[in-house]
Order: structure tokens, then C-alpha cells, then sequence
């Protein structure tokens, strides 16, 4: 480790020699460009050898595309790299006190492996991302094209089809992919397809003749034109087929379903049923028979089968609510087979006879169990992984840092307990005083480790947020049963809004899995607070579980493959952006179920140009302080010491009782901790402070063990006042708090 040190310093502090030698030694043109790739690449290995946070991946994108834009190829970009490497590695050798050029070697041929492998991860993805946009261009060539059409390798192979082509066989692009088209001829038409791919000349003319083509039970008997396509040397490389039917009676489609056709069939291949207001079945894919182990046995639609299996008479299958709207509908739902728990999508469609009247409705199901179970093992690994890799390597080191103060502090202590001759005290007292402070350096190493930058927030208008990011993503019959209530007043919060709206996603997913037929979401403006209420008309939430489940991995939906982590996230991300999330009781005029809580501060307006005059300082009579803090052991050493220095003082657990002891006594000074137990929180507190006693806000000192939490960062600047981060030495307590007094 040593030797990396030395490494890093010889090399920052000769940036600039180096980066010029090195810049001469790539052969490229030199430019401010190259320059500075140069040199952030000599900054990036000073970061790495000294095991600090570094930007390896940009540098390599930044590296990469400038090659690109000057046509150099990668792997004269890769030797440029290594040409790079190897000048910084000739440079060092020799020259490096405290460094042996084994060790030189040695470390620098690990630096160049994770800079190569950045480079060639970058390389890849932007070979992924243009062969993507490649495909989408080939799409919307396909897509533009208002006929049947299908590109072939010379082969015969089917590389891409167009929506019209899967819809005139009745199946979808997944399913034609790869497949030799010759095998879907018949044999005249096979004969006169490969007869056209075996002629390799130039030759540009377009062949057409009549053909069948037959797919499942769909036969099309049509005019077949091909047009070759050839490479950089002139030699066929496959062709694009055209089916046309033009002209031909057999061409025609009836309305109903030709609808069904355009909306569904291109898209998905299901278990797929059409049906009429009586439920009486008219056409059944083969894919439905798969039910029949659940019990189905056709007498009814199969949508119906499955509400009636989930839900008994409780719930009407979405069918007939589609036969009365006319609209399209998607839901999800759940059956426990006994053996397994299955998840089914369900889509229905409703269908237009030629009198504009809903005749059909089609039904398809897609089981979706394997995805839920793929889609819950991914969580898990997440959660897995986020636990055991940086959590556990902080564990590891905190706790081995702190384990040799600390034996040393408690061995004193209880030396000191149990008995200690006088004469050895100070020397007890002052091995405590200084392993402590060894403790308090470890722990503010972590606080600083801790204070990253946050996700990128930007104010926003709540309603607005709720109305444009949120609404959208409902169904329809999900927007049905919700009842909006806006207040129509700006709503202005700042927030990261793709999270926010996946917070409000998540409270309304929970209400509507739990709602009978309605909920109700309000938005209210409360002083400087915005209010969020989703309330539901299901079973509510039992007075035992109303705090449970807020915890991570609680979720009562096991069986259902439910984590538990929303409302969990949800109430973090709330008190992260100084808010709170908590259960409540419906109001008059709300349905009687759960009742879900959601607060959030609103931005301050800003007022330009206004000058206050100074607050005049309040004379102080006497040294009363009030403690702020739910910590009893803190409470007791701060008042001892706030004694022992000729103050007085009140010392509290809860907002509530701190309100009413600044009811009855005045005070010179108030010591408030930011994360304090029950209804009223240390910000909160501080607001009542502001309003009910502004007098004492320059007195207010604030003590705190949340500054790793941004928002509690950003609380603390908008105040101007003073904090002492936990842990703290006296001495400075006492400082501070003489200088909040005067």
C-alpha cells in the first residue's frame, strides 16, 4: 500500500511534465483534446492507486468517442492505450522513492487491466446501441410499407417481418424469425423462391409470380414479387418478398375480425377465445385446452372462469363491463393451484359488428408465473447484493476500527467501577478521554465516506406530477374507481419526480389490490406542507399491523409473491425529502378502509431584494437551557455538564413535552436534537419554535447523528444555525453553546 502512495504522489506532482511526454508519445495529432484525455487519465491512476472514488467509465466513453470521431479504428485505440501505459511505466522506473520497479511493474500492469476492460466494455455497448439502431431504421423501412413483407438471407431465412405480413398469417414476428420462408411454400412456389436466391450476378430486376404460402391453418394464395439485395462486390445477399393481394375476392376480410387482427394478433400468440353478451363461445384457440387441468371445461368464457376461481361472486368478469363501455381492458390476476400460486394477463377486447354495435368480445390469457418468479428472484438478488457488498465491507472495517478503542474504554470503565487506587485514576480517565476520541475520529471518517452526492432534484408541481407521471400509467378501469380530488392550488416541491412518482405508484397499487370499488386519492395544501390521502373501501389495516407495516420484508400478499419493501421504501423516501408517510383514519366523506398519509414540504417562495432588520438581542436573566433529546444517557451527561459549567437545565425526550415546557419557563437557550421519538419531529419542532417563539431561533443549537441524510444536510443549511455532529467532546458543546448565548 505504501508503495502505491509514493506512486501516486510522484505522479501528481509531475502531472504536467508527464502529460506532455506522453501526449508526444501516442503519435496523434496534439490537440486541447487529447490533452486533456491525457491528463484526467493520469488523474484517474493517481485515484486508483490511492484507493479514492474515480471516473474510469467516463474517461473511457470520452476516450472512445473522440477515436471515433477522428475514424481511428479500436484496436489502434486499444494500442495507443497500452503505448500509453508502457511510457507512464518507462517513466516511473527508477525514479520513485519507497517504491521498488518490481512493485512499479506490478501495480501499474493492474491499473492498465481495468482501464483496457472499461474501454472494451464502452466499445461493446456502442457497438450494441448501433446495431439496435440499425434494426429500428431496417424496422421503419418495414413499417412503411403498407403491404406484406419479409427481408430473407440468401438462404431463405427469415430476418424481419412487418406488422402486415404477420397479420395476413395470423401470427406474430417471434414466430417467423429464423424460419426458412421455402418451408412455408408450396412446392412450385419453394422452387421458384430458391430458383431466385441461387442467381449470385448483378442483376437489379425484380421477379414476381403467383404463390401460396401457408402458415397453421392460413393459406394465402397470392402474387409473390422479390427484389434482390446486393453487397459492396455485387453478389446477392438476400431480398425482400412482397405478398400482394390485390384484386382477389378470397382477400377480403370481415370487419370484426380484421379489428381483432389489428390490434392483437400482431402483437402476442395466446389462449385466445370470441365470445358474445350471452357467453356463448364462437371461436377457441387450441392454447385453451391448457386450462382444462384447472377445471375449465369450456361451458363458459375463460375470462369468466378465472374471476369466478379468484374471486367467487364478489367480483363481475371485466367482459361485461366491456359489451356495456366498449372498452379495451387489462388486468392482472392470481389462483392458487394448490401446488403453486399463478399469475394470468388478462386482455379483452371488445369487437364491432358492421352496424357499430358491440357484437364479440375477445379474450386472451397470458400466464405470467415464470416472470413473477423471475422478477422476485432479481429482488432478491438485489437486496442480497446490496447487503453483503458495500454494507458488509463497511461493517468489516467500522467494526475492526472501533473494536481496540473501545476494549480500552470499557476495560478502564469497569476498573473504575469496581475499585481503583486513587493515584491511578488520571491515568484511567485519560486513556478513556483519548481511545474515546479515537472512536469519534472513526466514526466522523464514516460520516464524510457517507455525504455522496444525491439523485438530481428539481422543483416541481406536485398536482401536476400525480396528474402527467402518475394517472398515465393507470388503466382505465384502475382510473375508473379512483376518485381525483385536486385542490388546484401550485403545489411546488422539490423532488427527484421519476421517484416520486414511483411512491405514489406504489400507495395506489395498495389501495387499489385491497379496494372493493372505490378510492380516493386528495391532494391538500396544509400551511407550508402538501398532503397526500389514499384512502380505499377494503377490510382497512388492523390497529396491530398499523406501524408493522412500514418494515422492511412485512407484506401480509407472501402467497402473492409480494417483498415487502414498498411502503418501507416508500415512508424512507418520504423522510428523506423531510416529509412523513403514516397511517391515519378516513375523514366523514371517505370510504371506511385503509387510510395512508403522505406529507411532504413545500418550497419556500424566495423573496428578492427584501431586507429584514436584525432581530435586537434579548437580554438574558439566567442560564436555563432546554434538552431536546430521546437519548437518556445523553440527556443525563449534558445536564451534569451543563451544571458543573453554572447553567441550568430541562431536559425532554419528546417535541410535545418541549412545547410545554416553553410554555412555562424561559429559556436562554434550547439544545434540539433532529431525529427525536413521537408525533413531532426536531424540524417540526423548530418550525413551532419560529412561529410561537421566534425570539429564541438565534439561540437554537442543534445536535444531530443524521447527516449522512441529505435532506437533513439541506434542513440544517436553510436554518443558519449551528450543529454538532454525534459523537461530540463537551468542551465543544460548551463553546458552541456560549456562542448561541453571547
Amino acid at each position: 500500500m505504501k508503495s502505491k502512495l509514493v506512486l501516486a504522489d510522484y505522479i501528481a506532482n509531475h502531472m504536467d511534465v508527464l502529460t506532455e511526454h506522453l501526449v508526444n508519445q501516442t503519435g496523434m495529432a496534439k490537440d486541447d483534446i487529447l490533452l486533456g484525455l491525457v491528463r484526467k487519465w493520469l488523474e484517474n491512476n493517481v485515484a486508483v492507486l490511492r484507493e479514492k472514488p474515480c471516473r474510469i467509465a467516463e474517461w473511457a466513453a470520452q476516450f472512445v468517442e473522440r477515436n471515433r470521431a477522428l475514424n481511428i479504428l479500436t484496436g489502434e485505440a486499444y494500442l495507443c492505450l497500452k503505448a500509453l501505459q508502457k511510457s507512464l511505466t518507462e517513466r516511473c522506473l527508477g525514479k520513485v522513492e519507497g517504491a521498488t520497479d518490481a512493485e512499479i511493474l506490478s501495480t501499474m500492469n493492474d491499473n492498465a487491466v481495468r482501464f483496457e476492460q472499461a474501454v472494451v466494455e464502452y466499445f461493446a455497448q456502442r457497438v450494441r446501441q448501433d446495431t439496435v439502431a440499425n434494426q429500428r431504421r431496417q424496422k421503419a423501412i418495414l413499417e412503411s410499407v403498407n403491404m406484406p413483407m419479409a427481408l430473407i438471407d440468401d438462404e431463405g431465412g427469415v430476418e424481419m417481418v412487418n406488422k402486415e405480413f404477420c397479420r395476413l398469417l395470423k401470427t406474430s414476428p417471434d414466430m417467423l424469425e429464423g424460419v426458412d420462408l421455402t418451408t412455408l411454400c408450396n412446392e412450385e412456389t419453394a422452387s421458384r423462391l430458391r430458383s431466385f436466391l441461387r442467381q449470385k450476378r448483378m442483376d437489379q430486376s425484380k421477379t414476381s409470380f403467383q404463390g401460396e404460402i401457408s402458415f397453421g391453418t392460413q393459406k394465402i394464395r397470392a402474387e409473390i414479387a422479390c427484389q434482390p439485395f446486393f453487397n459492396a462486390d455485387g453478389m446477392r445477399t438476400g431480398a425482400a418478398v412482397f405478398i400482394d393481394q390485390n384484386g382477389r375476392d378470397d382477400a377480403r376480410v370481415e370487419t370484426g375480425i380484421q379489428y381483432l387482427e389489428e390490434r392483437l394478433l400482431p402483437l402476442v400468440t395466446l389462449p385466445m377465445q370470441l365470445f358474445d353478451r350471452e357467453g356463448n363461445i364462437t371461436f377457441s384457440s387450441e392454447q385453451a385446452a391448457l386450462f382444462s387441468s384447472m377445471g375449465y371445461d369450456r361451458t363458459e368464457p375463460l375470462c369468466c372462469f378465472l374471476y369466478r376461481r379468484r374471486y367467487g361472486d364478489k367480483r363481475e368478469c371485466l367482459c361485461k363491463e366491456a359489451f356495456d363501455s366498449g372498452l379495451f381492458h387489462l388486468d392482472e390476476i392470481s389462483l392458487d393451484t394448490q401446488t403453486e400460486i399463478k399469475w394470468f394477463r388478462l386482455v379483452i377486447i371488445p369487437l364491432q359488428d358492421d352496424a357499430g354495435h358491440i357484437s364479440r368480445v375477445a379474450c386472451c390469457v397470458y400466464d405470467m408465473t415464470h416472470r413473477r418468479q423471475v422478477q422476485k428472484q432479481l429482488e432478491s438478488q438485489i437486496i442480497n447484493q446490496q447487503r453483503s457488498s458495500l454494507v458488509a465491507q463497511l461493517s468489516i472495517t467500522v467494526a475492526h476500527q472501533l473494536r481496540n478503542p473501545l476494549s480500552v474504554v470499557l476495560g478502564f470503565a469497569e476498573m473504575m467501577a469496581k475499585g481503583l487506587a486513587p493515584d491511578q485514576y488520571a491515568e484511567a480517565v485519560s486513556r478513556i478521554l483519548r481511545n474515546s476520541l479515537r472512536c469519534k475520529d472513526i466514526v466522523e471518517n464514516l460520516l464524510d465516506f457517507g455525504k455522496g452526492m444525491p439523485l438530481e432534484r428539481r422543483p416541481v408541481d406536485f398536482e401536476v406530477l400525480i396528474r402527467e407521471s402518475v394517472r398515465t400509467l393507470l388503466t382505465p378501469s384502475q382510473n375508473r374507481i379512483i376518485d381525483w380530488r385536486f385542490s388546484g392550488k401550485p403545489a411546488p416541491i422539490e423532488c427527484v419526480p421519476e421517484q416520486m412518482s414511483q411512491v405514489v405508484l406504489s400507495l395506489l397499487d395498495n389501495a387499489l389490490r385491497m379496494a372493493q370499488r372505490q378510492v380516493v386519492c386528495s391532494v391538500e395544501n396544509k400551511g407550508d406542507l402538501i398532503r397526500l390521502r389514499i384512502v380505499d373501501d377494503g377490510p382497512g389495516i388492523p390497529l396491530d399491523l398499523r406501524e408493522h407495516v412500514f418494515e422492511p420484508f412485512f407484506t401480509t400478499r407472501r402467497e402473492e409473491g409480494a417483498t415487502g419493501l414498498g411502503l418501507s421504501l416508500a415512508r424512507a423516501v418520504a423522510s428523506d425529502y423531510g416529509g412523513s408517510l403514516t397511517v391515519s383514519v378516513p375523514a366523514a366523506n371517505e370510504p371506511r378502509g385503509a387510510c395512508l398519509v403522505l406529507q411532504l414540504p413545500l418550497m419556500k417562495k424566495q423573496d428578492a431584494g427584501k431586507n429584514e432588520e436584525p432581530a435586537k438581542p434579548v437580554e438574558i436573566k439566567e442560564k436555563l437551557v432546554l434538552v431536546v433529546d430521546d437519548e437518556t444517557d445523553l440527556q443525563d451527561l449534558l445536564k451534569t455538564t451543563l451544571y458543573m459549567r453554572g447553567y441550568r437545565a430541562d431536559t425532554v425526550a419528546t417535541g410535545m413535552e418541549a412545547l410545554q415546557k416553553l410554555k412555562e419557563n424561559e429559556y436562554s437557550a434550547v439544545v434540539l436534537d433532529y431525529l427525536i421519538k413521537g408525533s413531532l419531529t426536531g424540524q417540526q419542532l423548530y418550525r413551532e419554535i419560529t412561529e410561537q417563539y421566534p425570539h429564541l431561533v438565534p439561540r437554537v443549537l442543534f445536535i444531530t447523528a443524521d447527516m449522512l441524510n441529505y435532506q437533513t444536510r439541506l434542513f440544517m443549511e436553510s436554518t443558519g444555525r449551528p450543529v454538532l455532529e454525534k459523537p461530540f467532546l463537551m468542551a465543544d458543546f460548551i463553546m458552541e453553546l456560549n456562542k448561541v448565548m453571547g
